[in-house]
């Protein structure tokens, strides 16, 4: 499983390669919100993260914001983004995750 930690929400770049206001997260957020500011863009093996079935997308909290399966990566410039499907209604959104994100790297890897 693929893990993506994102922090507070803060304005995006004006240049957005995913055309965002804003990214990071904050409280109240839906999971299409979640997905959208989690998704990308970064730096990543891009070989390793498709060889992953799913993405879950975490507060720096732990908790679960959303849930999607990997179904590609779109390459922006030297970095990427993550193309999926959204699990909506995912029993794990709003849970700790199972594997807490320990690096300080924004992208994680875990075995399941």
């Amino acid at each position: 499983m693929l893990q993506i930690q994102i922090g507070p929400e803060r304005l995006a770049r004006s240049d957005d390669l995913l055309g965002r206001t804003t990214i990071g997260w904050r409280e109240g957020m839906n999971e299409d919100e979640a997905w959208q500011a989690g998704r990308g863009i970064w730096k990543f093996n891009a070989d390793r993260a498709l060889a992953q079935h799913e993405v879950q997308i975490v507060n720096t909290a732990g908790t679960v914001l959303a849930v999607a399966t990997i179904t590609g990566v779109t390459k922006k410039e030297d970095r990427y983004a993550l193309e999926g499907d959204l699990l909506r209604g995912d029993p794990r959104v709003g849970r700790p995750t199972a594997h807490p994100h320990r690096s300080r790297n924004s992208v994680g890897y875990f075995d399941e």
